[in-house]
């Protein structure tokens, strides 16, 4: 019975997605998605996003980190961001967003290094890849993309 409703919810979305102009749909991010092997993590939902939407954290590198991140709804102690640029302070740039005193009994600490590409007055997210340190007792303590327990 389950099935039914979600088919006839997604028949409904497709038959007002094929409305044209005459439908408003926002598009939400929701957060990164897990990390696979390595810790690396997909960008292309993100990039899907980026292409359309135009929101003033598109024009810094620092701020679309953010906003992959989901900052906003992160509960931590401290919070840390590191942007490089280029040395003329144009092209691609490394941000390095570290949270730490996570709310978590295993996992510590995080850290996020992404990579922008400038596209125009945008930053575009090209990698992701995502390190954790573990709480004492649960696992490394340096930054790795290897579990804690």
């Amino acid at each position: 019975m389950r099935f039914l409703g979600y088919a006839a919810l997604l028949v409904s979305v497709s038959t007002l997605a094929g409305c044209g102009n005459d439908v408003d749909v926002e598009l939400v991010w929701a957060g990164p998605p897990d990390a696979g092997s390595g810790g690396t993590v997909s960008v292309d939902g993100f990039a899907t996003l980026q292409e359309n939407v135009d929101e003033h954290w598109e024009g810094s590198a620092a701020m679309a980190a953010a906003e992959f991140l989901r900052l906003d709804e992160r509960t931590v102690v401290r919070t840390t961001i590191d942007a490089k640029a280029s040395a003329e302070g144009m092209g691609p740039q490394t941000v390095t967003v570290t949270l730490d005193g996570l709310v978590d009994d295993s996992v510590r600490a995080e850290r996020w290094t992404l990579a922008f590409e400038q596209e125009g007055e945008t930053y575009g997210l090209t990698n992701a890849l995502r390190e954790q340190r573990c709480q004492p007792g649960r696992g490394h303590q340096d930054f790795s993309a290897d579990d804690c327990v």
